[in-house]
């Protein structure tokens, strides 16, 4: 039995989320207002027959409208929203050259050549790698929680003239891309920051969901012992003492620090993590690698320095001893 009250809730939910009113998806759909009044207020479902265009209509699946998931149980993210609201991610990905350029390294080895890839970058902030990976000829769908940022990403479409497939303003939890439609899905930030197991299996079920046979994901997490690392190689001992240290290397849990509520892996974490959503051949990359030991987060201005740096990283960078010792650890599975 269908509750018909909560479908009818969800599609007014995706409607209101697409910026249109009754009137304008009764118009798409050629039905009257007055249907789908009915369906928004739990009197009837649309019928079968129009379910199709009704979920291409709200960019989602006709599962999303017909199960709406419980979210009874899974954290709030209020306070990621507020943080991202009021800093610009912008300039942490333009200072922090080194994340960016060794992320694109490692998400190239599985664009094959001439390929025009499907691909959904989930907390992809104001669109980074989408726009590299839409230069490259892929469809790129952007998705964020963050409004802001969906909004300077369109922005940036005009002002450069490089458009992408999509623009959603939505959870990473909740995708509303169909089942099997996309060949990659990118997922850069979201895992660090839901803090609960349900959560972060939601999100990973989610990209398995939505993933082709045979297409990958590639996820980033923040490594468990990467506040140890900082906190003795620029002596921050007076925000992080060794009580916060300990707290955080025994739970992942952080709160207050570098964000609002994050939650930081072990290597070993997220490959269970994945394997348990279903990916198979789970590894994992070191994205700073050795190089997080010292330094900043930013490449060599020299040419041949920043070449030898990031040849040493990528000598090691899947030895499972010095995984740890990066800020950063991109995992990939694959969806057979």
């Amino acid at each position: 039995m269908r509750d018909l009250m909560k479908i009818g809730k969800q599609i007014a939910m995706l409607r209101k989320e697409k910026g249109l009113t009754g009137e304008n998806l009764a118009g798409i759909l050629q039905v009257s207002p007055q249907a789908v009044s009915k369906w928004e207020n739990g009197k009837c479902l649309p019928e079968t027959i129009l379910l199709p265009e009704l979920a291409k209509a709200l960019n989602c699946s006709i599962d999303t409208l017909l199960v709406p998931k419980d979210k009874t149980h899974l954290e709030e993210n209020e306070k990621v929203k507020y943080f991202y609201d009021t800093i610009n991610e912008d300039e942490r990905l333009i200072k922090q050259t080194l994340e960016f350029t060794r992320s694109k390294n490692i998400i190239s080895r599985y664009l094959p050549d001439g390929s025009n890839m499907e691909i959904a970058d989930i907390g992809g902030g104001t669109g980074h790698y989408s726009f590299w990976l839409a230069e490259q000829g892929h469809n790129v769908h952007l998705l964020d929680v963050t409004k802001k940022h969906i909004e300077k990403a369109k922005q940036r479409s005009k002002t450069d003239n490089i458009s992408l497939s999509s623009y959603t303003c939505a959870d990473a939890r909740d995708l509303p891309y169909h089942n099997k439609s996309m060949d990659l899905v990118l997922i850069m930030g979201a895992l660090y920051h839901l803090q609960s197991h349900e959560s972060r299996s939601q999100c990973l079920n989610e990209a398995f969901r939505t993933l082709k046979r045979g297409g990958h994901i590639i996820c980033t997490v923040i490594s468990r012992y990467t506040v140890l690392v900082s906190s003795l190689k620029w002596n921050l001992f007076h925000i992080y003492d060794l009580d916060t240290l300990k707290k955080i290397i025994e739970t992942g849990k952080v709160e207050g620090f570098t964000f609002p509520q994050a939650y930081f892996h072990t290597p070993n974490e997220i490959i269970t993590e994945l394997t348990t959503a279903g990916f198979k051949g789970v590894h994992t990359v070191a994205v700073e690698g050795i190089a997080n030991a010292f330094g900043d987060y930013s490449l060599p201005t020299d040419e041949k320095e920043a070449s030898r740096l990031l040849e040493c990283i990528e000598l090691v960078e899947s030895t499972p001893e010095l995984l740890g010792v990066s800020r950063n650890i991109i995992a990939i599975g694959k969806k057979d």
